[in-house]
């Protein structure tokens, strides 16, 4: 039984106002105004207001206090916050966003999101954003040259390690050799 039903709502990707069903706090119907609905639920008009889904979020570096390469074990009660807060925000999934940092810390950071219970909040986790290590030197903005590691297959590999599932997204300079230097045109 439907607990909310916003009536002529303007929702991206439909040509007319639609009703939008509300089922355990989760949308479980777009149904055209003409479908006739149970009346035991309540009702919002939104007279022709645009509603759309939550948003998906592609670089989040982190939240609350935690930045995500500093991800361990131990913050998952923090990381399940960030998850609620950003929820709240009106995301409904994201990629947390490990940046340059040590080969040790993004497999840390990367380990704990691997893990199957890393997040049981509303706002998803899709998988992670690597935003470097394998960077231009002169275009790294705030990531530590230290950090920076050549682009090759095997570099790739020992920063990934054993979670290169969990990445989805990877920044990074395609203009650089093997060496870590600039290919010329």
């Amino acid at each position: 039984m439907p607990e909310l039903i916003l009536n002529h709502a303007r929702i991206p990707g439909y040509k007319e106002l639609q009703q939008v069903v509300i089922q355990q706090e989760r949308v479980s119907a777009i149904v055209p105004l003409s479908d006739h609905l149970p009346n035991q639920a309540v009702e919002v008009d939104l007279n022709g207001e645009w509603l759309s889904l939550g948003g998906v979020d592609l670089q989040i570096n982190g939240a609350l206090g935690l930045a995500f390469p500093d991800l361990s074990n131990e913050n998952q009660s923090k990381l399940n916050q960030i998850g609620e807060f950003l929820w709240q925000q009106g995301v409904d999934a994201y990629l947390p966003t490990i940046v340059t940092t040590s080969i040790e810390n993004i497999q840390r950071s990367l380990a704990t999101l691997a893990t199957p219970a890393a997040s049981t909040s509303p706002a998803h986790i899709l998988g992670v954003h690597l935003e470097g290590p394998f960077l231009n030197p002169s275009k790294r903005g705030a990531h530590p040259e230290e950090h920076l590691q050549p682009l090759t297959i095997e570099t790739v590999k020992r920063v990934l390690g054993d979670y290169a599932a969990v990445v989805k997204v990877m920044t990074l300079a395609p203009e650089l050799d093997t060496t870590g230097n600039v290919i010329p045109y």
